[in-house]
């Protein structure tokens, strides 16, 4: 509830007339109803002040929201503020005996909200009875630890002497390797691909030359696992990443799957010419198939949406796979609701709940989560997800993922960083806003070069009706810089870095966005305007195969 609506409301309650925020002029018939709107003025604004320190508010507070104002009980406020805090407790008739704390939500989502005049995180929309006060009571936990980024994580792990000493040896397993290929020896090709990828687990070449030589060996299982891997690689160029795309086709095409073969090599088309790849794609074009862009759906999940969403997607959809040892949920994610008492005596509460993190009203609210994968040759993999929710269903789809195979010289990490709304096409609910943060690092000892990078992407999402839709993914911004992985030791670079930059606009009247250049800088995303739902990328997953980073 914003300061205008609640001044409203508290006039009809004092019976005085106000305007302007804190610090402004009220005007009234009398002086006690001048003196009262400056006091409903000046609470108002204690109670953002208080909103906005830690701990903050689990949810926007409103007009008679007792639960909000007993945060007021426990804060720490300033000595200019104390006296506030008894006015407001009796204005709300909120006693200060036995008030629960208000506990950290674990980010400033509110704040920003409130600064960008857009939308606020928190609320109960869709739930109701006693679930409902379980999943809006405040966590009674400590705040979560700060995600570690990649450079961090490559801080605490990396070691140089071990790293110099492996140099060598994965230099003689990838050659090794090329030579047993080249004389048929596939299961041996094999053994040495494997042998270079313990010490460099994301090297993008050899990743897609195992995949390539278990599919020639007829072993399409581990062929596809390894090209996915080179695909996805940090340090996988454009060139590579095609090479391995139109592998991947030829995996497909093995399976008789002509329509997944026909997307593989449209993606390796857009990222590199090749005259091979042209015909294989026009040979099964002439043939009736057609490339089919997927990875923009969104799961639907029917049912009211539970406390703990990330735990309820994992049940039904994730499990196990051959590449996967474990998989769990990233705690940081979720709080433990209060146990709270109803009228009858029934105690009920302590729930682990997931973070709302924005309410649109009318039983919309949105989410998100992490789920780590722990591999089975060692190492992790990390997704993380959007959850749009509404009353008696639910969508999941992919924001991001990170890989960390558990050395230090290779790493990613991967940051929901803003879930905000604003009206971007006329009409409806207004739109979702993810901006999210993906870094990484990626150590390479035949040259002895440590490349990093921070990609910032932003996601629309429409969610009108009752069925969300992805609306555009982009690169604003990408920062990146090289250095040597050993210092001391020779490097084939010198230590450098760039960035690479678009500005956003949004037109509202037409629906559109557009990525306007920047002057001196790069982009890293193509310049244009383009209709919300028809740009170049709907979504994240479809990145890297577009042309945009």
């Amino acid at each position: 509830m914003n300061t205008a609506v609640f001044i409203r409301a508290s006039e009809r309650t004092l019976g005085g007339r106000s305007r302007g925020r804190a610090g402004g002029r009220s005007r009234g018939r009398a002086g006690g109803r001048r003196d009262a709107s400056a006091l409903v003025i000046f609470l108002v604004s204690a109670l953002e002040e208080i909103a906005h320190r830690p701990p903050p508010l689990e949810r926007p507070w409103t007009l008679g929201d007792t639960a909000a104002v007993q945060g007021l009980v426990s804060s720490d406020l300033p000595c200019g503020l104390r006296w506030s805090r008894t006015a407001a407790l009796l204005l709300f008739g909120v006693s200060a005996c036995g008030g629960a704390a208000s506990s950290p939500s674990g980010d400033s989502a509110a704040k920003a909200a409130e600064e960008s005049k857009l939308g606020a995180p928190g609320g109960d929309a869709g739930k109701d009875g006693k679930a409902a006060a379980a999943q809006d009571s405040k966590a009674v936990q400590e705040p979560a630890a700060p995600k570690l980024s990649a450079k961090e994580r490559a801080a605490q792990s990396f070691k140089p002497d071990e790293a110099k000493a492996q140099e060598s040896a994965f230099r003689e397993s990838l050659g090794q390797g090329r030579k047993e290929v080249k004389a048929k020896r596939y299961a041996e090709g094999i053994k040495a691909f494997e042998a270079a990828l313990k010490i460099d687990p994301n090297h993008p070449s050899a990743l897609a030359e195992l995949g390539w030589a278990a599919f020639l060996s007829g072993d399409l299982a581990v062929a596809e696992r390894y090209t996915r891997r080179a695909i996805d690689s940090t340090g996988a160029s454009d060139r590579t990443r095609g090479a391995a795309l139109y592998n991947l086709g030829r995996i497909h095409e093995e399976r008789a799957d002509k329509v997944a073969a026909v997307t593989a090599y449209t993606r390796s088309l857009r990222l590199r010419d090749n005259k091979v790849v042209a015909e294989r794609l026009a040979a099964l074009e002439g043939e009736g198939a057609e490339a089919e862009e997927n990875e923009c759906e969104l799961t639907k999940i029917d049912g009211r949406p539970p406390f703990d969403l990330c735990a309820a997607f994992m049940a039904g959809k994730l499990g196990t796979t051959e590449d996967f040892e474990s998989s769990s949920c990233d705690e940081r994610d979720t709080y433990v609701t209060e146990v709270a008492e109803d009228a009858a005596g029934t105690r009920f509460g302590g729930e682990k709940a997931t973070r709302i993190a924005l309410d649109l009203g009318d039983g919309v609210q949105v989410a998100t989560f992490g789920v780590t994968h722990n591999m089975i040759e060692g190492g992790e993999m990390g997704t993380t997800y959007v959850a749009i929710l509404y009353p008696d269903h639910w969508y999941v789809g992919t924001l991001g993922g990170e890989y960390n195979p558990g050395v230090g010289y290779i790493g990613e990490s991967f940051e929901v960083k803003s879930v905000v709304s604003d009206e971007l096409v006329p009409g409806g609910r207004p739109e979702v806003i993810v901006t999210a943060l993906w870094q990484y690092h990626d150590g390479d000892y035949g040259e002895n070069t440590m490349e990093f990078g921070d990609d910032t992407i932003v996601v629309h999402l429409g969610v009108d009706g009752d069925t969300p839709r992805w609306l555009g993914a982009m690169k604003t911004s990408i920062v990146t810089g090289i250095g040597p992985m050993i210092e001391g030791e020779p490097a084939d670079v010198e230590e450098s870095s760039s960035e690479k930059r678009v500005e956003l606009v949004y037109h509202r009247s037409s629906g559109e966005y557009e990525l306007k250049a920047v002057a001196g800088q790069e982009p890293p995303s193509k310049p244009g305007r383009h209709k919300h739902g028809e740009g170049p990328a709907l979504c994240p997953a479809v990145l890297s195969y577009v042309g945009l980073g």
